[in-house]
């Protein structure tokens, strides 16, 4: 049920400043994403590349569960805000860095602002909308995600080759201000909260800890490819140990941070399953393909940015489908299946691509991919939503974007493990003569993608009589690359069939059960609230 006397223009004004912080904040990303090259460039630092991302999912994913149950407890407002002024504000610190230590660190604290935005916005939506309708609006929330993932990568591609790759950060002020504007006027005090409620300091603390060193192990890992390394394991461990005094905190505590109970709902316990592979998967297409187009095809940013429209407009469009569907029909299931088939199929069919593949083929695959992953975003939020009790609902719609935000994490060290191996295993067909005739600076850059990125630059600082040995090596190594971006792909389709057997495991409820009940009463009440207003 939808918290009492909402007049239609306060419920939409919520929901438009719901979308406006999901734009952008979700646009950041891919804006990043896309300017990240050519940043590197600047800044130097290439082995720290996947810390600018890792930083940013580091911070948002340790603190999307406690920011979601700090709204069920102290209302939502003031969180959303606050989350908006730390977003806004560490983008312009971004904007400003000088060099890549810099950069990582204003990234961990716009991951932090993002986090409030991912925790509670959903609990916004379930707050003023009924059963029936949450379905459509969070159908629409998926479609401005996949609208900003469309925009970002051509913003992103503009600014950083016709001005400076600083105002992909600052380009997120002329949305934020409007929107905390917004918010202000709309969102009421009363969302959410229970003063009743007791903080779970303890909790939330063993809670930061145990994610931060899971996940800082798996960033370790996925830098130097150093699984077996003393300090990756040892963080494992300490991740581990601190699940047990978690555990037994947790199982006490009146109001836990986490609601352990929760996992032994099925449908929320699969349906975040599923939402971790979503996360795995998803990274693979947002980070490889501007990689892929970049570093193997020799493209532009903003050529990368326009070849990744397709997959997002068929993200937008499935979510869209998607939510309008759950909202009508009440049923998930089938549509879950089909859509982890068809993200199964298109990463298969992209780990079967060649260096030289054509870009409407490359579209077409990446379509299904897109396809299949937005269907799958479209409906969950309304699917755990309805599996829970009310009180649990920041909860349980931030564990959506928790577990998605882990898969990511696991996806960065997997696929920068096996990207990273794949391709310098593979330069060892390189020609030794090249250490004689190359400059150390260019010697020292050969293992990383990098190079083959300033293919130009390092023809223009060598003799044109190694030119054509040059051109020879690039090819090869365009087509090293290739192969070992496709390996990645492969693996991501692998791991998606998990998302088919999860489809079929995951029970059937009834979506609008409490809706035909309340509906009527529901109308009465606004009908009033819309004639006080």
């Amino acid at each position: 049920m939808p918290e009492k006397n909402i007049s239609r223009r306060i419920a939409f004004g919520a929901l438009a400043t719901v979308m406006l912080g999901v734009f952008m904040s979700s646009m950041d990303q891919t804006v990043v994403g896309t300017a990240m090259p050519r940043i590197i460039d600047e800044l130097g630092g290439m082995s720290l590349y996947s810390w600018v991302f890792t930083a940013y999912m580091l911070a948002s994913t340790i603190f999307i569960p406690i920011f979601g149950k700090m709204s069920d407890i102290f209302g939502r407002k003031y969180f959303y805000m606050g989350g908006m002024l730390t977003f806004m504000a560490f983008s312009w610190i971004a904007g400003l860095s000088q060099n890549i230590y810099w950069l990582i660190g204003a990234r961990a604290f716009q991951g932090i602002g993002a986090a409030a935005l991912m925790a509670v916005g959903p609990a916004i939506i379930g707050d003023v909308f009924t059963p029936r309708e949450r379905g459509k609006y969070q159908g629409l929330i998926g479609a401005v995600f996949a609208v900003s993932s469309i925009i970002g990568p051509l913003i992103g591609g503009y600014l950083t080759d016709r001005i400076s790759w600083h105002w992909v950060f600052y380009v997120n002020m002329p949305i934020g201000i409007p929107a905390l504007v917004m918010a202000y006027f709309f969102l009421s005090k009363e969302l959410g909260g229970n003063s009743k409620a007791k903080v779970d300091y303890w909790g939330s603390i063993l809670l930061g800890g145990m994610i931060f060193s899971l996940l800082m192990g798996l960033s370790y890992a996925s830098i130097d490819n150093s699984w077996i390394e003393p300090q990756v394991w040892g963080l494992f461990i300490i991740s581990a140990m601190l699940f047990v005094p978690f555990y037994f905190v947790e199982r006490k505590i009146q109001e836990p941070i986490l609601e352990l109970k929760l996992f032994k709902n099925q449908v929320f316990t699969v349906a975040n399953s599923m939402n971790f592979l979503v996360g795995f998967s998803l990274f693979s297409l947002s980070v490889y393909i501007p990689l892929f187009v970049q570093g193997v095809q020799g493209q532009s940013a903003t050529n990368s940015g326009l070849i990744l429209m397709p997959v997002m407009l068929a993200s937008m469009a499935s979510s869209v489908l998607g939510g309008f569907y759950i909202s009508r029909a009440g049923k998930y299931k089938l549509v879950f299946i089909a859509g982890s088939i068809l993200t199964t199929i298109g990463l298969f069919l992209i780990s079967r691509i060649t260096y030289d593949v054509p870009i409407l083929k490359l579209d077409t695959y990446m379509i299904l991919a897109g396809f299949g992953v937005g269907v799958t975003m479209g409906m969950m939020m309304v699917v755990i939503q309805s599996a829970v009790d009310r009180k649990y609902t920041g909860l349980a719609l931030s564990s959506v974007q928790f577990f998605r935000s882990i898969g990511g994490t696991v996806g960065t060290a997997v696929f920068g493990t096996i990207v990273n191996t794949t391709y310098t295993s593979q330069l060892t067909g390189i020609p030794k003569i090249l250490d004689y005739m190359l400059p150390k600076d260019l010697l020292s850059s050969m293992n990383s993608p990098q190079f083959l990125m300033n293919k130009n630059q390092i023809l223009s600082k060598t003799p044109v009589t190694i030119h054509a040995i040059l051109n020879g090596v690039f090819n090869d190594m365009a087509k090293y690359l290739a192969n070992s971006i496709t390996y990645a792909f492969l693996i991501a389709a692998i791991a998606s069939i998990g998302l088919i057997v999860l489809s079929i495991a995951i029970k059937r409820i009834k979506i609008i059960e409490d809706t035909q009940k309340s509906t009527a009463k529901t109308k009465l009440a606004r009908r009033k609230a819309i004639s006080e207003d």
